[in-house]
């Protein structure tokens, strides 16, 4: 392969630097490779404009369907954003925690993640998540909590089993985004993002009441009784599997990523 330095003016984000040739038969994958590296190494930022397709071709002499297949690949996984028009381009994202749910639920669906290691690392996550809220929460934060356990009553009351459904995974999502730590918030909403279907199908819960739970728990989180809160979060989430197993079981259903019995 032979090193090529490509300039471009600094306000579009690509810097001087040398580029090399791709000769391999997977092109798109070498291109996507050193311009990740470039990200990665903070030479590209997000915002930064990357040169037009043309450029990056002459630059990595591939063909400009290589270029668009790798600049594709890598808005696939948030790295870049890609915009049409005359101001359009391809621009370093800022991140797309989409992504992350994208993969975990491939992996799901195709047996590579089971039922009971989701449940097992939801537990393990959210009892995590539970004990930083504990320590963090503020009036606001309950406020948004007991709106939401408010609204989810209601819902319950009318029979409207989707919006329950809704507002009982949005109650799990503000937990995690009330301990103030992104990654907390990417795994659980990946996790959530599988199990909301589980929600879906298996109907509503039977055998506890969950808005009671819900308003248990709050009482524990207000209170700053941190051990008694994870205890009722734990007893329900573990009610709630049981739930989507025998719910699932009775109707002959397989779950999603898992064979049918």
């Amino acid at each position: 392969m032979t090193a090529v330095p490509m300039a471009a003016p600094r306000r579009d984000g690509w810097t001087s630097m040398r580029l090399t040739e791709v000769k391999t038969q997977r092109a798109f994958e070498a291109i996507s490779s050193q311009i990740t590296e470039r990200i990665r190494r903070g030479e590209l930022r997000a915002g930064d404009r990357l040169p037009n397709e043309r450029e990056l071709a002459d630059a990595f002499a591939v063909s400009r369907h290589a270029v668009r297949e790798a600049l594709r690949s890598m808005e696939s996984v948030g790295l870049l954003h890609l915009r049409k028009g005359a101001t359009g381009g391809a621009f370093v994202s800022g991140g797309r925690p989409e992504a992350v749910a994208e993969a975990m639920r491939g992996m799901f669906y195709v047996g590579g993640i089971s039922l009971a290691e989701l449940t097992e690392a939801r537990l393990e996550i959210e009892t995590a998540v539970l004990r930083l809220v504990c320590g963090r929460l503020d009036e606001a934060g309950l406020a948004l909590l007991e709106d939401n356990v408010a609204a989810a009553e209601r819902a319950t009351e009318a029979g409207d089993n989707a919006a329950k459904v809704t507002l009982n995974i949005r109650f799990h999502e503000l937990l995690a985004t009330l301990t103030g730590n992104t990654v907390l918030v990417v795994m659980m909403k990946a996790l959530l993002d599988i199990l909301r279907e589980f929600a879906q199908r298996a109907g509503p819960v039977t055998q506890m009441d969950v808005i009671a739970s819900r308003r248990r728990l709050l009482r524990h989180l207000r209170a700053g009784r941190q051990d008694s809160a994870v205890a009722e979060l734990v007893r329900c989430l573990r009610a709630v599997h049981r739930h989507y197993l025998g719910a699932l079981k009775g109707r002959g259903a397989a779950a999603p990523g898992m064979p049918g019995r």
